[in-house]
């Protein structure tokens, strides 16, 4: 038989659990609905990528530079280099975010037992 200071150390032990749970859940649902909304811009602009190269010409961006990165048929190389880069970094931040968290999560649940 447990006594009543048990059962309500149980019931609260039982209520941090589940915020616990409802907390990872909707921690994973934000991670799904970003993951999906990076994904969706980077579709979008792979797909208008040809559209927005095309508006620029060697001659803008001068026609000795047939060759270089930055020419008006090759600009693309550049923003999808800068598109990469961008999202290496969102990616790096979310990782140190996600595994501070976990962190503290472990130090709560340490602290609690």
């Amino acid at each position: 038989m447990r006594t009543t200071a048990e059962r309500l150390a149980a019931a609260k032990r039982r209520a941090r659990e589940l915020e616990r749970e409802r907390q990872r859940r909707r921690a994973r649902g934000i991670f799904c609905a970003g993951t999906a909304a990076c994904l969706a811009i980077i579709v979008s602009l792979a797909l208008a990528m040809p559209g927005i190269t095309e508006g620029f010409s060697d001659a803008a961006l001068g026609g000795g530079m047939a060759a270089s990165i930055f020419s008006g048929r090759s600009l693309g190389y550049l923003v999808v280099g800068l598109l990469a880069f961008a999202l290496g970094v969102c990616v790096t931040v979310l990782c140190v975010r996600l595994r501070g968290h976990e962190r503290d999560t472990a130090d709560e649940e340490r602290h609690d037992d």
